[in-house]
């Protein structure tokens, strides 16, 4: 891996907007390292600025973590530095996934274009804002 920067995204960050980058679609294995424990997820969706990804595993908000992962139809692993920014807990009455959104906070240079290459070729995912 080359060296690592703070990530800087060319997104929408405006404050009336919730997510600041458009999410796209996406599954692939991640595993993820605290400081004291190791986890495996899968992702739900990844932007330029970050993932969500399910776990069951619990976290805290403003953890620090390191990721692995390698998008679909890359070779590349990609490794970087995350902050967890928000948490799904389970919801019996939603069919939505338990996890959490994380921020990319360190990553390569050469990662970073695999992920912007890999969003261009994707629909992106729109939410509503709550």
């Amino acid at each position: 891996m080359t060296a690592t920067s703070p990530v800087s995204t060319q997104c929408d960050e405006r404050p009336e907007n919730r997510r600041i980058c458009e999410r796209l679609d996406a599954e692939f294995e991640i595993t993820a390292q605290s400081e004291n424990n190791f986890y495996r997820g899968l992702s739900e969706n990844i932007s330029i600025g970050g993932l969500f990804f399910e776990t069951y595993a619990p976290h805290r908000l403003g953890e620090l973590l390191t990721v692995r992962f390698t998008l679909p139809g890359t070779l590349a692993p990609i490794e970087a530095r995350v902050e967890v920014r928000w948490i799904r807990t389970h919801n019996p009455a939603s069919d939505t996934p338990q996890g959490i959104g994380v921020q990319f906070i360190a990553l390569d240079v050469d990662s970073r274009r695999v992920i912007e290459r890999f969003t261009r070729k994707r629909d992106p995912l729109f939410y509503d804002a709550d």
